[in-house]
């Protein structure tokens, strides 16, 4: 069994119940991710694992997310906090209500002790410095792409790192050495679908993981299998979830 940690189920062209069908003809299971409270709502019957969050595009949502978010983290006892984080590109919310609804989130994730799955575009150092400040050491970064010294920080603060579609390109990117350079029982793997699709594909889908893990296989000097199985360990120590049950 494949574990996806990041899926968009909203954003997929095919309906729901097509992708939960295909991600299963191939032994994916997968955590659909929140993003702001409308769609939190959406995916809570729509998959068997969920991880609710706002994400930094949403923090300027004139709604009492915070409340709304504790009550589904509380109703779905198993569920995480993501996608949250910080994206400093050009247009997005400003720094400083990002940082604050991410350390709120990460504040509410550890009273909770829930996972967290992060976003981190060219914001590295700050969220590093949020996750000492809120010493948050439960969580993953997700589509990982980040230099070694970025990675090392992250680890040495209990983190995961995930790869995507990415790695799957050629020529390969800089950060599959990265992957290659870090303790192999601190790897997940995603889709992050249907954004960031594998070479060749126009949109990404949980279908594909097993793609992306065969191609990390072979840059790291695994079989499939061993990585299968390595993936699905990790997944499970951080998670917490029993991936084999798809209720």
């Amino acid at each position: 069994m494949w574990v996806d940690i990041n899926v968009h189920l909203e954003l997929m062209s095919s309906p729901p119940e097509h992708v939960l069908e295909a991600a299963r003809s191939v032994d994916v299971n997968f955590i659909a991710t929140g993003t702001h409270p409308d769609q939190w709502h959406w995916i809570e019957s729509r998959a068997p694992y969920l991880a609710f969050g706002l994400h930094p595009h949403h923090v300027d949502q004139q709604c009492p997310w915070p409340s709304i978010l504790e009550d589904l983290l509380t109703r779905y006892p198993q569920s995480a906090v993501g996608e949250v984080g910080l994206d400093f590109r050009s247009g997005m919310p400003s720094e400083e209500s990002q940082i604050h609804a991410f350390e709120s989130q990460l504040a509410l994730a550890q009273s909770l002790d829930r996972a967290v799955i992060i976003h981190a575009v060219k914001s590295h150092h700050e969220v590093i410095n949020s996750l000492r400040r809120v010493k948050c050491e439960r969580f993953v970064i997700h589509a990982f792409t980040g230099s070694r010294e970025i990675a090392s920080a992250y680890l040495s603060l209990g983190g995961y790192l995930s790869a995507g579609g990415l790695i799957t390109r050629e020529p390969k990117p800089r950060v599959v050495s990265v992957f290659q350079s870090i303790p192999q029982d601190r790897i997940l793997l995603e889709t992050d679908a249907p954004d960031l699709p594998i070479a060749g594909e126009q949109e990404g889908s949980p279908a594909h993981l097993p793609l992306i893990g065969y191609a990390l296989a072979k840059d790291l000097g695994l079989s499939e299998t061993a990585l299968q199985q390595l993936c699905t360990q990790n997944a499970l120590n951080l998670f917490d979830y029993d991936f084999s049950q798809s209720n």
